[in-house]
């Protein structure tokens, strides 16, 4: 979700680094025999290779969840991006609940026809599953079936503790 805050406040932040690149608490690490990539990692790639042009206002409606330190906050984190030369986009969409699936309605209002071409999706059954040597694939992107675009929107069904990126285009 830090990366949706960094893409939602682009117009201010013009530049976000990453301390620690690859080993100790990185999301790659390596060994002489591979490479292991964390979860992290795919939503980074995704996210730096999506996000183009501005950042869009989304208007976000959502169940809360209720937290020990800031009462209640969204289930539902958001951003997206589009690229007027090219028409391009992508939506960015957390589910931050643990146990509860999000069923939800993406509209898009400027009334240009829009289509999904791309979709993945990150997702575990525990907030603390990770990617091992072991498991080197329990949580990466895996592309998902593409949603159908009427009228202006579409719904999508977001599994607990997931991560789903569209990429867009103009109709």
């Amino acid at each position: 979700q830090w990366l949706n805050v960094f893409l939602r406040k682009s117009h201010v932040l013009k530049i976000a680094c990453v301390a620690q690149i690859v080993n100790t608490i990185s999301w790659l690490h390596t060994r002489s025999d591979g490479i292991l990539k964390h979860p992290s990692y795919y939503a980074f790639k995704l996210v730096s290779n999506l996000a183009r042009g501005e950042a869009l206002d989304v208007h976000v409606k959502a169940p809360e969840l209720g937290t020990r330190l800031y009462d209640a906050v969204p289930a539902l984190d958001v951003s997206a991006s589009h690229d007027v030369e090219t028409g391009q986009g992508a939506v960015f969409l957390v589910n931050r609940s643990q146990t509860e699936a999000i069923f939800t309605d993406l509209v898009w209002q400027d009334g240009q026809a829009v289509q999904v071409d791309k979709a993945w999706q990150l997702t575990g059954n525990d907030p603390k599953d990770v990617n091992s040597w072991d498991a080197p694939e329990r949580v990466i992107a895996k592309t998902i079936p593409i949603t159908n675009v009427e009228a202006g929107r579409t719904t999508l069904k977001l599994p607990p503790l997931s991560f789903t990126v569209l990429s867009t285009c103009a109709e």
